[in-house]
């Protein structure tokens, strides 16, 4: 990666973290010991990029958002970074309970996308703020630059004197050096040793080697608490060490097992990213964002579980989200905001435009929503299917009987040239038939006793 160097940066004061906490300059520290070991110079810390920085971080942390605010170049543009000129910018954010350690936040933006500040020799300028809110922090990284204009070339951000930040002044920043990293050469096995330079720290080996403290601390069966000495030789382990599985080096993914219905969700371990874990699985990074609810700019952490097959499901028809909306006391219908939903995304969760939806509840894209909130949509949802039964038909239903039925007398009607006299003519013949029925039923009967004596 070159010849060593000591190049120096300037930095303003920050706001105390908590004790054993991640500091927004150690963030910053961080990311430019990754560029210097690129071979790229150190990004210039920025007083207005801490204000913005610091600001975000304590906005995500109280509205508990899961996603990035928006808009982070025209954030620092209005804050005043750039004198009016075009102003280009890039944001990083990690999120944990309890805490993260360097290691662990560099490895959550170790994909190219949260790369781009120690890769992107554009960038200039830096900025950095931690912030936690019932026990959950974030952190926040945005560097940026002046369009047109060359690194250093332009006045500070803020002129000498001016209050910064956690109370240091636009004059009082602290010279700091930072010692590139340089990648050492596999011997003829294949094995990694870092020979550590005078000023280089445990978290930066790591960093520059996208390994874990934990990694170097296991390996080489020593104490991140007690200091690195000059000359000290460190094996680094790679995806060539035997036995090196957990947690998973760069570049590899163990597969998960799927479970007795075919589901398989995979753990998140240190460096992987979507796109490795996509292909590791042959799915496509659009089928994991889909079974999971993300969004391709949301950084993963370590230990978040993925679904990446829902297994033998039998899919059932389901309405649109536009079909299942219910209307209000008011007659109107809302969407209630889920924490990591933007509005871009509930837009085309409707299937409506963005601008319409802002229009709707007077928003813009810079406006921040917050869970539970409700959004007005002046939509009319569509008919659904409704299925209605066919009219049930009468079945006859057969009866039965242990007594024999009488015999049937059918009378002869003897036609007749009137209604009147058919009708008495009729009875009169039924009359004589009953008649002649009893006389025979009379005369069986004595019979039968004539038997029987």
């Amino acid at each position: 990666m070159g010849a060593l160097a000591r190049p120096q940066i300037a930095r303003a004061e920050q706001p105390s973290a908590p004790a054993g906490q991640v500091s927004a300059y150690e963030l910053i520290l961080a990311m430019n010991t990754l560029r210097v070991s690129y071979g790229l110079p150190p990004l210039i810390e920025d007083p207005i990029i801490n204000a913005v920085a610091q600001s975000t971080a304590e906005t995500m942390a109280v509205n508990n958002m899961s996603w990035h605010i928006g808009n982070v170049r025209g954030r620092l543009a209005a804050a005043g970074y750039g004198g009016g000129a075009t102003v280009w910018a890039t944001e990083n954010f990690a999120v944990s309970w309890g805490g993260m350690g360097i290691d662990e936040i560099m490895a959550v933006w170790a994909d190219p996308d949260h790369m781009r500040p120690a890769v992107d020799p554009a960038y200039c300028h830096v900025g950095a703020g931690v912030a936690t809110y019932n026990g959950k922090t974030y952190y926040v990284l945005q560097a940026a630059y002046v369009g047109g204009q060359a690194c250093g070339s332009g006045p500070p951000s803020v002129p000498a004197g001016t209050s910064q930040p956690g109370g240091g002044t636009g004059s009082g920043y602290v010279p700091q050096i930072i010692v590139p990293v340089q990648i050492a050469t596999p011997d003829a096995e294949g094995r990694v040793y870092h020979v550590v330079q005078q000023g280089q720290s445990l978290w930066a080996i790591a960093v520059a080697y996208q390994v874990t403290i934990q990694d170097i601390e296991t390996w080489n069966n020593i104490s991140r608490n007690v200091p690195l000495q000059t000359g000290q030789k460190l094996f680094i382990p790679n995806k060539n060490t035997a036995g090196y599985a957990t947690p998973t080096p760069r570049g590899m993914v163990a597969l998960a097992t799927p479970d007795a219905d075919g589901r398989i969700v995979h753990e998140v371990q240190p460096y992987q990213t979507l796109i490795t874990i996509a292909n590791a699985y042959n799915v496509t990074v659009e089928r994991i964002l889909a079974l999971n609810g993300l969004q391709a700019d949301w950084p993963l952490s370590i230990g978040q579980k993925l679904l990446i097959s829902p297994g033998n499901v039998t899919p059932s028809p389901t309405l649109s989200a536009i079909q299942r909306l219910t209307p209000e006391a008011d007659g109107k219908y809302y969407h209630t905001v889920q924490s990591g939903e933007t509005l871009f995304w509930i837009a085309n969760l409707y299937g409506i435009s963005p601008a319409d939806l802002m229009s709707w509840n007077g928003l813009n894209n810079n406006s921040v929503i917050h869970p539970n909130q409700k959004l007005l949509l002046l939509v009319t949802p569509p008919a659904t299917a409704t299925f209605t039964p066919a009219p049930a038909t009468a079945t006859p239903t057969p009866t039965a009987s242990h007594t024999p039925a009488p015999p049937t007398v059918t009378p002869t009607i003897i036609a007749a040239g009137s209604a009147s006299s058919g009708f008495n003519l009729g009875l009169f013949a039924g009359i004589i038939a009953i008649a002649l029925g009893i006389v025979g039923w009379l005369g069986w009967q004595t019979s039968r006793r004539s038997e029987s004596a």
